[in-house]
């Protein structure tokens, strides 16, 4: 009779046991994910010599900004020099004013561009981050599916005074390993062939 009831109470908790594993919730570190993610790499390399790049234009740009303003100072000092005739001086005078809304030209340019490439660079950022994120998001979404998990909760999520949502998760139900372990199949294939990660779309200007 025991064991009647056993067999009986195994083939009544077996269904039930199917449905909770079905039903389980998942958690994901998704800061973790797109830090690792081989892309998220790639393309922050490409920002960093954007901005490598636009760092060395400045430059550029603040070597031509001295050299004006030490030919405005030889000319401010020549246009003072009692040794030369009023007619000089005056010629002087005449070329530091023009040196003068060079300059000012010149340093409004300077921020300008400054301004210009910064946004610009910003706007890539955002729109690779999201590139990314939407690639991240629907590997979730499909191992979530084949895994039969009815959600996946971001554990890296915080509140508005900057403390976790989260406070603990069971290492069984964080599925952040395997998840990377997905998105990362092709770095091995990207190093040897060395593609371009692509996030030059630049958008409507």
């Amino acid at each position: 009779m025991k064991r009647v009831f056993a067999v009986l109470s195994l083939a009544f908790l077996l269904p039930f046991a199917a449905v909770h594993a079905a039903d389980e919730i998942a958690f994901v570190d998704l800061q973790e994910v797109f830090k690792q993610f081989y892309k998220t790499q790639l393309a922050q390399d490409q920002i960093r010599q954007q901005a490598d790049d636009i760092k060395l234009e400045r430059e550029e740009i603040e070597a031509e900004v001295k050299v004006m303003k030490d030919e405005i100072e030889m000319l401010r000092a020549d246009s003072r020099d009692e040794t030369l005739s009023e007619e000089v001086r005056d010629n002087k005078r005449d070329q530091l004013e023009e040196k003068l809304v060079e300059l000012q030209q010149k340093e409004s340019d300077m921020a300008e561009f400054e301004k210009l490439r910064m946004e610009q660079m910003e706007q890539q950022n955002t729109r690779m981050t999201k590139k990314l994120f939407d690639e991240i998001h629907e590997v979730i979404i499909q191992h979530a599916k084949a895994q039969g998990y009815s959600a996946v909760v971001d554990r890296s999520a915080q509140s508005r005074i900057g403390t976790e949502m989260i406070l603990y998760t069971s290492p069984k139900v964080d599925i952040t390993a395997d998840v990377l372990a997905v998105l990362n199949e092709g770095r091995q294939t990207s190093r040897e062939t060395a593609p371009e990660f692509n996030v030059e779309d630049k958008g409507e200007e």
